[in-house]
């Protein structure tokens, strides 16, 4: 039912002429600095209706949005417009239905006018008056009356205008400004079923109060299912990123179970041999069906320094970065036996690889960044250099030759270990092969002597680096000694993060905390290194710097640490 003039502090006031006729308004006195109308041009004269929108107090209405609708119930948007800086809008070749036109600004309200017909050729033109109308006001609690802030209130009952609002902390709404038409008011809050409140205006009363009571809703179940619709053992990720994120595991039965908070988010699988599942909305009374995607492929050779197949090496995935996670290892190492050196790895899931494989007598090497896309299978070739040597000798802290000291590199790989090792001689002398080109860390330990590691060093295939190794007596103190930051690392599905940060330590000095993630180092991009790629560059002889970007939140610390001795 549409009222008309009388019904000025509900719907607003419109007026009606056809061109030619003087304008009746029952507005007191119209005030407008607006130019007088220009004479209507060839589309003006094209135009089935056209009119000004006017606030309360008689001023043009700039920006307000104006809809045509269809007459009938329920009405239906033809065509809408926003009114120009004089508050003037225009319908075009409006058809031979019934029609009316409705105008909103928040906050001065809305007016909607009375059914209409152009005729054909025809122009009616009008003029809206905006008035302020009800507002629907209340509180949002759940089943125990406890108040329930952050749900998110809407009207329906009319498709021409939108209202919403938030409860606070108290529970407490308002929506402001809504017609009578709208007869529905629904509430939408995470963890609780969806309410739909009917909506009673009374005739002396402007606005309408309401209670919404939300019921809490139940878990979501769901599956996971694999490529081939079979049931799988998966990582279940649900409202990523947002505060209600939630992740879980499906049984073996590919089963798994969601909570409340998680609906209206989107949910998805993962795997690390198929590609992550489509994302899913999460909603109650829907079965949720996760089916992951086929995973892709490596396919690759391993060959020495003259091209030549290397028939017996270790391979593992050194670093991983896709849309699911990132971090080190993917699956642990494989060794292959192969006369061509030849290798495949399936069930990949998409991403960014770097791959690390190693042979008797030579240092675990890095493959090129390898990108795998699902149901695909990526190229790679490793090609294992000869590696160099440390030579020297190993002394105390008076300069004694110490024999039987052991010698191997520390940390070269995240999942291939060096198997070069050796040990001192009577005269303290020592030659150990395999050097990976570095930056890398030569450890030195024997009984009753703290272990001591020394770290950015640097040597060129089939070269030799002399470096001697002083060790330190111990006498029930801390038994390691090393050159950095004074930080552990640990990779994370962001990234590599500082998992430890000692107190007083460089790192702690710099400003560094735990949970940092490390982004850059040098100026250099940490996203395709390993755990152990992170550690040889922060690691260093004391007294050197070294530049560290790490993320905190949205931000990013940008230091410069001078590395010290580390004893522990």
């Amino acid at each position: 039912m549409v009222l008309v003039v009388p019904a000025l502090a509900v719907l607003g006031v419109w007026f009606l002429r056809t061109p030619g006729a003087p304008v009746v308004s029952a507005v007191p006195s119209v005030r407008t600095s607006a130019p007088p109308e220009p004479p209507p041009t060839a589309q003006d004269r094209r135009a089935g209706i056209r009119g000004r929108v006017l606030d309360a107090d008689g001023n043009p209405a700039a920006g307000a949005a104006v809809r045509l609708i269809t007459a009938a119930s329920p009405s239906k948007i033809l065509v809408d417009t926003t009114s120009n800086a004089a508050g003037e809008f225009a319908f075009s070749s409006v058809g031979p239905l019934a029609v009316r036109v409705v105008a909103d600004r928040d906050p001065d309200g809305f007016v909607t006018s009375a059914e209409l017909r152009v005729a054909a050729g025809k122009t009616v033109e009008l003029t809206l008056v905006l008035s302020a109308a009800g507002a629907i006001v209340g509180r949002v609690v759940d089943a125990d009356d406890h108040p329930v802030a952050g749900a998110a209130l809407s009207v329906e009952g009319v498709a021409w205008i939108a209202r919403k609002a938030t409860s606070d902390a108290a529970g407490a709404f308002r929506v402001p400004a809504v017609p009578r038409e709208v007869t529905v008011l629904v509430a939408v809050a995470r963890g609780y079923r969806t309410a739909r409140v009917p909506l009673v205006w009374r005739e002396n009363q402007a606005d309408v109060v309401v209670r919404v009571r939300l019921e809490g809703a139940p878990p979501i179940a769901g599956e996971v299912h694999d490529p081939d619709d079979k049931p799988l053992h998966a990582r279940v990720v649900a409202c990523e990123g947002q505060p209600p994120e939630t992740r879980v595991e499906s049984g073996d039965d590919g089963t798994f179970q969601l909570p409340p908070s998680t609906m209206d988010c989107q949910a998805v699988a993962q795997h690390d041999d198929y590609a992550p599942s489509d994302a899913v909305s999460v909603g109650e009374g829907r079965p949720l069906v996760l089916r992951l995607k086929p995973g892709g492929a490596i396919e690759g050779v391993v060959v020495d320094d003259r091209g030549a197949g290397i028939p017996s090496f270790t391979v593992g995935i050194e670093s991983f970065a896709g849309a699911q996670r990132r971090g080190s290892g993917n699956g642990g190492a494989r060794t292959i036996e192969d006369p061509r050196g030849a290798f495949r790895w399936d069930k990949l899931a998409p991403g960014t690889y770097v791959l690390t494989a190693s042979a008797p007598d030579k240092p675990p090497t890095r493959s090129d960044p390898v990108d795998v896309a699902g149901g695909a299978a990526a190229h790679v070739r490793i090609v294992l250099l000869q590696g160099g040597a440390v030579a020297g000798r190993v002394f105390d802290e008076h300069r004694t030759p110490l024999g039987d000291v052991e010698l191997h590199f520390d940390t070269v790989s995240s999942v291939v270990p060096s198997g070069a090792s050796t040990k001192t001689d009577a005269a303290g002398r020592y030659r150990l092969e395999g050097a990976p080109g570095g930056p890398f860390t030569l450890r030195a330990q024997k009984d009753g002597f703290r272990a001591r590691m020394i770290s950015g060093l640097h040597v060129d295939s089939r070269a030799t680096l002399t470096q001697d190794v002083i060790l330190t007596a111990m006498d029930g103190g801390p038994g390691l000694e090393l050159g950095g930051i004074g930080a552990n690392v640990a990779p994370t599905p962001e990234g590599i993060s500082l998992a430890v940060v000692f107190p007083g330590e460089p790192a702690d000095r710099a400003g560094l905390r735990a949970g940092d993630r490390v982004l850059r180092i040098d100026g250099e991009e940490t996203d395709r290194m390993s755990a152990a790629d992170v550690i040889q560059r922060l690691r260093g002889e004391p007294g050197t710097v070294v530049g560290v970007s790490a993320g905190r939140a949205k931000e990013t610390l940008d230091v410069i640490v001078t590395r010290a001795a580390i004893v522990r």
